[in-house]
Formats: structure tokens, C-alpha cells, sequence
């Protein structure tokens, strides 16, 4: 939770209120929620104070800088969504994937199992979805104005902002790096004179504990002050774990109970239960210090870090299928297969289908199935190979960074922003959610990034605003792994696999007024990229991989033999690009706007982090984005805001993996292949509506719709897609709604209500578009109640979160097209209700 003005104290108590809740807590959420508003409503009656009067609400301006300079929202020529940080309080956003709620044509994600802590983003059909490396963001993350190099880390807290800006399309030439897509842009609290702050503490479901809050310190009257924040959220799992051999004991069914004979037991106790998944155990701070000595320098150095040492991300098993290679213990006879084997080599089996694991859904085959969306049978271990993975996931990050703005005189304002990152990540991964490891992973990824910009912001009179500027990064991230795939037979030590990656570009922007109501705004950059992945594969001795001495499948090749060609290769990728932007905006009068405007964008380059074989390890090129844009933004009465905007995309080079490779390298080194190749082009088009409405005093209306077309219009017939396929993370529609209401009450207190509702489209979680991939389209409906004292000291809300106990899913991985055996994926929290207390001094 997050204030506006002010810090709060903030006391959660949340209840899991769905299915598997007895009827007496139930009745005990009732009487909560009955209890609290009965007083609510009892206050409300017996106010000395009246209502405030419907005299007709106000807009307030929202103060932006996508284009370098402070500009009214309503007179940027940019498709923007502002949220300041009484909207993010006010919405329950606590994580930046919460932003995606109101943003239209904006998906936003935690990684799942497959990413880990990685942040999945898409705006309008463009992003990434593979954590490693080598691929870029296609979505910018910036803090402070900081960009954040790589999708892993980047689950934040949305902890003590000011504001947060999401800026749809290309910002090839105002965010920079990889923001083809868009940009995300938070936007912290800076320290002043006031003497204020806030503290928050929570308790509620699943033993979640909350504690927030920060202050403000004057250390030199008028000079030097400094502000001080910090969170930490603990909550219990809620997906179980369940030992599959001692759950089934029971079980009638003779394929059944062929398998539990060739199963170990991991837990013998009552209740079944390995452990949990979902859980949360996150502590962020961050320290900033404001240095205004004069007029003209302000100094401010932001210092912040990062722990999260959590259970890994909630996984459930959907689907079952066959495997490349046989999967089964050593001390089984030849045959007991658990998996089919569908490869060229005579292996024999006997089919014992993998849906006996499926604890829920149409896909289950389990006579016994618990029949509970939110089950597994993950142990973390592989018998097989002694493998034990541990249950969490985990990152260690902190980062430094140094703003220094100087004012020359009237109209120009030089500005450096020098930062340093640094993190460490680890996730555990049983891809598969079944007793029988099919995919177990343990990856880390250590990343170091150094990065400087110079921005020179200028006024030629009233005719010009300008900004040059110069941007350079410097990257390292490593990537390390156990990987223990039996679906393939290989059981091998992956890395350290270094990335080495350098960026550093020039830009200018302008924004002309021709006349008091024609402005042109233009701008370029050109970038200059290189990036280095180099490869280290070992068995898991540490011992090096011999090359095959037969053919594919047969079991007399070393371990791992296929990849012996790969470790010690080195590839690089270079390129240059350069960007442009221009736009003509036109305020037909004080409330109405339009423009038009074209813009470029670019998600850079990289390397195949997964190749077979040494041919196989080979760059492919950025993607690229020409986009044109209509758009309308309109005040009504100082009551009603209503942005429109229209584009339509020409999407080039797209990255897409290739599964069968023979085109590119021929007969012999063509399968198996997983390259990342440019391998089509397509047409994107679509529209967004976003309203503010406060039509009387106290009422505000919120609103958003979009609606995407995403169309290839060529396609390399080897790429993992179909022409009628679209990119992961694209709904055809996306809408939010939300409505509160301020009452007014005795002794100048306030009360208010608020309900928000959202629905987004079916999506595909692959380019493929697989129908096991798809997760359907979803409602959500959340509410609050908020009441505030007179003095805004003191706050009590309560809160239900996905209230119609949806059953929905953030990720969904397919591993049953590529032969892994099977297809998982991440459900969200159930219904969830919050009780807080908030505090201000």
C-alpha cells in the first residue's frame, strides 16, 4: 500500500475465504465484514458533519516527462497512463505487475517456474518471454530513471513512489534501450523539509505479515535532508505439496497402483505433505539524500536493496504426454517406462500415462485426484541421479544511484545519472509438478551493470525545448545451472556462461511551438550494441563431455554426448541502430487536443543460449518496430478526462525459436534444435480509451478499454508458430472499471468505498499458440472500504481481493509439443480479504 501525501500505519488482516475454508471461518469472514460495516455505516448515520455537497468534482493536473521536460498529461503527444501514489493506494497495487490492471494493452507477469523471478512484459503484442541473458528486455523497466537490464530482478515492490508512468509503444528515442514495446517509469518519493512519515505492519492470509513505511529527516535546514523506506511481506505458500505414493495408497486402480510400486515415498506422515510453493518472504530498502546548497545544483544519491528468499513459484501439472527419451529408475526392468519414448531408437515400452499426476482438470486421469487446482506432487529429487533441488527462490540486489542537476541560467539544466546494479538470483525449478522428474533445474544468475547519462535540457525563447544527451551501459550477467533433463537423457553442469554486453547511444529531442497551439516534437538516437555469451558445459563431476560414438538415442554414447561440441565456444553479436520520432500535436482549444505521430523502436540482439551443437550457437538480430499513432485527449468541464488513442505497427524480424533447424545447418545438426531466429514480420493494429471522471464532489470514475489485432504477414516456415498464431501475452481486448466515493462523517472524517472490476482476453503463453498454452480469458472483481480521520492520521481499510474466487493462471509453460512430457502452469491467489490499520505522523 502506498500514500499520497503522507505515510500511514498500516495493519493487514487477510482470510482466504474460498473452497477448502471451513463453513465456520466463513461465517467468520461474514461477521468481520458485517461487523465493520455496520460501524461504518453507523458512523455515517449519526455524523454531526454532512456529506460534502455534489457540487461537481475537479480534475487535477498529472505532470508527466516522457518527453524530458514537465509537461500537463493532456498536452503530451504520447499514449501514457499516469498513476500517482494515492491511485496505487487507493487500487491495493503493492508489485509492479499489478500496473497492468488499468494499463490498456498492457500484460504484465511474474515468471513463473520457467523465469523464476523474472518479469514477463508485453505492451501492445511486443516483449520477451525467455529469462536468460541473451535475449533483451522488450519492455523497459526504469527507477528513477534507471534502466533495469534483464527481465530477472525486476518483480519490484512498488515501495514509497511518487508516481508511476506507463508509455505505450516504441520509445525508441525518449526511454531508450529496448523500450520497443514500451516503457514502465517509476518514480520515488524524494526527501524535503517536511517532517513526516508513515509506518505500516499487517497481518492476514496464509500468515502473511506486512511491515512499511518511511520517513523524512532535515539534517541542514534548506540544504540537506533525507528519506528513509523500507518493506517487508512474508506470506505461507498456497499451493501443497503432496507425496504421491502416500496420498494414493488406497488406490483400486491397477495402473495405479503399477505405479506406486515404482515410486519411492518422500513422506510418511498423515497428512501427506512435502511442503508448499507460492509463499512469499520479501525485505526491500531505500536510502535517499537530497544536497541543495544553491538554486542552482540539487545532489540526490538513492541507495536501495533487495532480499527475497521465498518458496519457489506456485506450480501445478495440466497436461501429460510423451518424452524424447525413456524416463525411468535404474533398478526397473527394461520396459516399466513411465513415459513413452517417441524417438527414432527402439527403445521398448510400456506405456503408465503421466495424467495419473494431474491432480485437477479435464487433463487428470487420477482416479484418485484430490480434484484441487492448487496440488502437486513435486519432491525436488530425482532418484535417478541423486539430484535434489532445493524449494526456493531467492534474490540478493542492491543498487546505487547519483542524480546531479545543474541550472545555467534561464532555460538550461544539465542533468547526470550515473548507477551501478548489482544481483543475485537462484530458483529452484520441477518443471514437470510430478513424482517422476521429467525437467529439474537449479539456475542462478549473477549480474553487474554500470551505467551514465548525460542530458542537456534547453529553451531557444518560447519557440524550442530541447534535450541532447549520451547514454552508455555496461553489463556482465552469468548464468549457472545443474540440469537434469531425463526427457532427453541429459544430466549435465550448464555454465558459467557469461554475458558480456555493452551499450551506448546519443539521442536528441525537440519540442517546437510554432505557434501558441501547433507543436512538433522530434527527435533521434543512435545506438551501438555488442554482446559476447560464452559456453561452459561439464558433466555433473565436473568431468568433460565425450563426444557420441553412435547414433542419436543409443544407449552406449557417454553421457551427455550431443552437447560435447559446444563447451569453450564463444559468439558475439554487434549492430548499430538508429531511431526516429515525430509528431504534430495541435490544441484546438484549453480541453482538446490531437496528434499524430510516428515513432521507431528496437529490442536488441543476442546469441542462442541453447544450442545442440557448436554451429548452432549463433546471433540473431534485433527486432524492429515503425509505429503510427492517432490520438485524442480531451478535458469536459474540468470533471471529465478522455484519452484516445489509435496505431497501427509494422513489426519486423520478430525472434521466434526453431525447433527443427535443418535449413539453417543442415541434415546432421538440424535436430534437435531450440535457436532463437528472426523469422517473421507482422501487422499490428489497435486502439486504447482511458477516462477520469469525477462528475460531483467525492464520486471518481476510472476506466480503461483496448483492443489489439496482431496479424503475421510473413512467417520462416521452420519458426514455432502458425500465420494465424499471435505473439505470447496479447489479449484481443483488456478493460478495468473502478468507481469510489468519498461520505463524509462526524467530526470531519471521511468514508469511502471503492470497487474496481477487470477483464482480460484469452491469452496464448506461446508463439505456438497450443491450446494447452491458453489461458482463458478472466474477471476479476476486487473492493475496499476505506475510513479516514478528520486529521488523516489515522485509516482503516478493508479490503477483498478477486472476490468471485476466480481460478486463473499468470503463466502456463507447453513442454508436451517438444517432447518434455509435460505442460504446467503458475494459478493466481484465490479470494483473498484484508483488514488494515494506518497511521501518519
Amino acid at each position: 500500500m502506498l500514500k499520497g501525501e503522507a505515510g500511514v500505519f498500516h495493519v493487514v488482516l487477510s482470510q482466504h475465504v474460498g473452497d477448502k475454508m471451513s463453513s465456520s471461518s466463513i461465517h467468520w469472514n461474514v461477521r468481520i465484514l458485517a461487523a465493520l460495516a455496520a460501524t461504518f455505516v453507523g458512523s455515517a448515520a449519526s455524523a454531526d458533519q454532512a456529506p460534502p455537497e455534489n457540487t461537481g468534482g475537479k480534475l487535477e493536473e498529472v505532470v508527466v516527462t516522457a518527453q524530458f521536460v514537465r509537461q500537463n498529461l493532456q498536452e503530451t503527444p504520447v499514449a501514457i497512463t499516469a498513476i500517482s501514489a494515492a491511485d496505487l493506494q487507493a487500487r491495493g497495487h503493492q508489485s509492479v505487475q499489478d500496473i497492468a490492471a488499468q494499463a490498456p494493452n498492457v500484460t504484465l507477469s511474474a515468471g513463473g517456474q520457467y523465469s523464476g523471478p523474472a518479469l514477463v512484459g508485453f505492451i501492445r503484442g511486443v516483449g520477451q518471454l525467455d529469462f536468460s541473458p541473451a535475449f533483451e528486455p522488450g519492455v523497459g523497466l526504469y527507477v528513477d530513471d534507471v534502466y533495469y537490464a534483464t527481465m530477472t530482478g525486476s518483480v519490484l515492490d512498488l515501495l514509497d513512489l511518487d508516481r508511476v508512468e506507463v508509455a505505450r509503444g516504441p520509445q525508441g528515442t525518449l526511454a531508450g534501450k529496448n523500450s520497443i514495446g514500451g516503457s514502465i517509469k517509476m518514480y520515488s518519493k524524494k526527501p524535503d523539509e517536511n517532517s513526516d512519515g508513515y509506518i505500516e505492519a499487517g497481518y492476514g492470509s496464509y500468515n502473511a505479515v506486512t511491515v512499511r513505511g518511511a520517513s523524512n529527516f532535515t539534517l541542514v535546514p534548506e540544504h540537506l535532508f533525507m528519506r528513509i523506506s523500507g518493506v517487508s511481506r512474508a506470506r505461507d505458500g498456497y499451493i501443497t505439496r503432496l507425496d504421491y505414493v502416500c496420498s494414493h495408497r488406497a488406490t483400486t486402480d491397477a495402473a495405479q497402483a503399477a505405479v506406486i510400486a515404482l515410486l519411492p515415498s518422500w513422506q510418511e506422515n498423515p497428512s501427506c505433505v512435502l511442503g508448499h510453493e507460492g509463499s512469499v518472504r520479501y525485505t526491500a530498502g531505500r536510502a535517499a539524500l537530497r544536497w541543495m546548497p544553491s538554486d542552482s545544483f540539487e545532489a540526490n544519491l538513492a541507495i536501495d536493496a533487495v532480499s527475497d528468499v521465498s518458496e519457489p513459484p506456485p506450480n501445478v501439472m495440466l497436461g501429460a504426454g510423451p518424452t524424447i527419451a525413456p524416463v525411468m529408475f535404474p533398478a526397473i526392468a527394461p520396459g516399466n517406462l513411465l513415459y513413452d519414448w517417441v524417438g527414432a531408437f527402439p527403445f521398448p515400452t510400456v506405456p503408465m500415462p503421466g495424467c495419473l499426476f494431474v491432480a485437477y482438470g479435464s487433463n487428470s486421469c487420477d482416479p484418485m485426484s484430490p480434484n484441487d487446482p492448487y496440488v502437486n506432487y513435486s519432491p525436488y529429487e530425482d532418484p535417478r541421479t541423486h539430484m535434489i533441488v532445493t524449494p526456493n527462490q531467492k534474490v540478493s540486489a542492491w543498487g546505487a544511484a547519483l542524480n546531479l542537476d545543474w541550472k545555467f541560467g534561464e532555460g538550461l539544466d544539465l542533468q547526470s545519472i550515473t548507477a551501478y546494479r548489482k544481483y543475485d538470483s537462484g530458483w529452484g525449478n520441477d518443471a514437470g509438478a510430478t513424482p517422476v522428474a521429467l525437467q529439474m533445474l537449479y539456475q542462478t544468475l549473477h549480474h553487474d551493470q554500470t551505467s551514465q547519462e548525460f542530458r542537456l535540457n534547453g529553451k531557444t525563447g518560447s519557440m524550442l525545448d530541447y534535450t541532447v544527451g549520451a547514454f552508455y551501459m555496461d553489463q556482465t550477467t552469468t548464468w549457472d545451472a545443474r540440469v537434469d533433463l531425463p526427457y532427453v537423457g541429459f544430466d549435465f553442469l550448464h555454465g558459467p556462461d557469461p554475458t558480456d554486453a555493452k551499450n551506448w547511444a546519443a539521442f536528441a529531442h525537440g519540442i517546437f511551438h510554432l505557434t501558441d497551439q501547433f507543436d512538433i516534437s522530434a527527435g533521434v538516437r543512435y545506438s551501438d550494441d555488442e554482446k559476447t555469451y560464452t559456453f561452459h558445459r561439464h558433466n555433473p563431476d565436473g568431468s568433460a563431455i565425450l563426444p557420441c560414438t553412435g547414433p542419436l538415442g543409443d544407449p552406449a554414447n557417454p553421457p551427455n554426448c550431443l552437447i560435447s561440441t559446444i563447451n569453450g565456444v564463444s559468439s558475439t553479436f554487434k549492430g548499430t541502430r538508429t531511431d526516429y520520432r515525430a509528431a504534430l500535436s495541435y490544441q484546438w482549444t484549453d480541453a482538446v487536443m490531437t496528434y499524430l505521430q510516428y515513432s521507431t523502436g528496437y529490442k536488441g540482439g543476442g546469441i542462442n543460449p541453447r544450442p545442440f551443437y557448436n554451429v548452432q550457437a549463433v546471433s540473431f538480430r534485433p527486432e524492429t518496430l515503425d509505429a503510427f499513432e492517432l490520438g485524442l485527449k480531451s478535458e469536459i468541464g474540468n470533471q471529465l478526462r478522455l484519452n484516445v488513442a489509435l496505431f497501427t505497427n509494422k513489426y519486423k524480424d520478430v525472434q521466434i525459436q526453431h525447433t527443427n533447424c535443418t535449413a539453417e545447418f543442415g541434415a546432421l545438426f538440424g535436430i534437435p534444435c531450440l535457436a532463437p531466429l528472426n523469422s517473421g514480420d507482422a501487422d499490428v493494429k489497435g486502439g486504447e480509451v482511458e477516462l477520469f471522471w469525477r462528475p460531483v464532489g467525492g464520486l471518481q470514475v476510472d476506466a480503461s478499454y483496448s483492443y489489439l489485432d496482431f496479424k503475421f504477414t510473413s512467417l520462416d516456415p521452420n519458426a514455432s508458430a502458425c500465420a494465424a498464431c499471435v505473439t505470447p501475452y496479447t489479449p484481443k481486448t483488456k478493460w478495468a472499471v473502478g468507481a469510489q466515493y468519498e461520505i463524509g462523517l462526524a467530526g470531519g472524517a471521511t468514508l469511502t468505498p471503492r470497487v474496481d472490476a477487470s477483464y482480460q482476453a484469452k491469452v496464448f503463453t506461446d508463439v505456438t499458440n497450443s491450446a494447452i498454452g491458453e489461458i482463458d480469458s478472466y474477471t476479476l472483481l476486487n473492493a475496499q472500504i476505506a475510513w479516514r480521520g478528520a486529521k488523516d492520521d489515522w485509516t482503516l481499510l478493508l479490503e477483498g481481493r478477486n472476490l468471485t474466487d476466480e481460478l486463473y493462471y499468470t503463466t502456463k509453460t507447453n513442454q508436451i509439443d517438444s517432447g518434455a512430457g509435460s505442460a504446467y502452469g503458475a494459478p493466481a491467489l484465490p479470494r483473498t480479504v484484508m483488514f488494515t490499520v494506518q497511521h501518519n505522523f
